[in-house]
C-alpha cells in the first residue's frame, strides 16, 4: 500500500509485484478536468490494484470524487458525485485488446511509462455526462424566483400582426 501517488506508472512492473495504490490527486493537478469544474479545490480519491489475470497484467480499482460542475440549463453549480470502479487490461495492440474480457477495458501500453493522473483523468472523464443538469427543472425554478412582474402582463402577448386585422377591419 502507497500514500505517495507516482507521477508515472510502469503497469507491467506493478501487475508482477501486485502492487496497490491508494491516495488522493488534487483536481487542479487534472488539467482536462479542471477546465470542465467550476471549484478547483478538492481532491480525487483512488485506489489501484495491479494484478494478473492469466498472463495479461490487469489494473482495477475505484475513483471517488464530488465536482462541480455547471449546470448546463441554468449555469448554476451543480454538485455531481463521482464512484466508479474501472478494470483496464493491459495490451500491445488492437488484435489484443479484441480479445478483453467484456467487463475489461483496453489500455494500450507501448513500453512507456503511463501516466497516473491521465489514466484517472480519462475515467473520470468518460463517466462525465456530456450535459449536467439538475434533477429537478431548475429554469422554471429560477425564473419564478427571478420574476418581478404581475401574471397578468404575462398572460397577454403582443401579436404582430394586430396591425394588419386592424388595416382589414377598416379596408384601408
Amino acid at each position: 500500500m502507497s500514500d505517495k501517488l507516482p507521477d508515472f506508472i510502469d503497469p507491467l512492473l506493478f501487475a508482477e509485484r501486485r502492487t496497490v495504490l491508494s491516495g488522493a490527486l488534487e483536481i487542479a493537478a487534472l488539467e482536462r478536468l479542471s477546465d470542465l469544474v467550476l471549484v478547483k479545490d478538492g481532491d480525487v480519491e483512488i485506489e489501484a490494484q495491479f494484478g494478473k489475470e492469466g498472463k495479461r497484467a490487469v489494473i482495477s480499482g475505484t475513483i471517488k470524487a464530488t465536482l462541480e460542475l455547471a449546470c448546463q440549463s441554468c449555469l448554476q453549480a451543480l454538485s455531481w458525485p463521482i464512484d466508479l470502479k474501472f478494470k483496464l487490461g493491459v495490451v500491445s495492440s488492437l488484435q489484443e485488446a479484441e480479445q478483453l474480457e467484456i467487463d475489461c477495458e483496453p489500455l494500450l501500453f507501448d513500453g512507456e511509462k503511463v501516466s497516473l493522473n491521465a489514466l484517472i483523468e480519462d475515467e473520470i472523464l468518460l463517466a462525465l455526462p456530456d450535459y449536467p443538469r439538475h434533477e429537478y427543472d431548475c429554469i422554471l425554478q429560477r425564473s419564478s424566483k427571478d420574476a418581478d412582474f404581475d401574471d397578468e402582463s404575462q398572460t397577454k402577448t403582443h401579436n404582430p400582426f394586430s396591425v394588419l386585422a386592424k388595416l382589414k377591419k377598416t379596408g384601408e
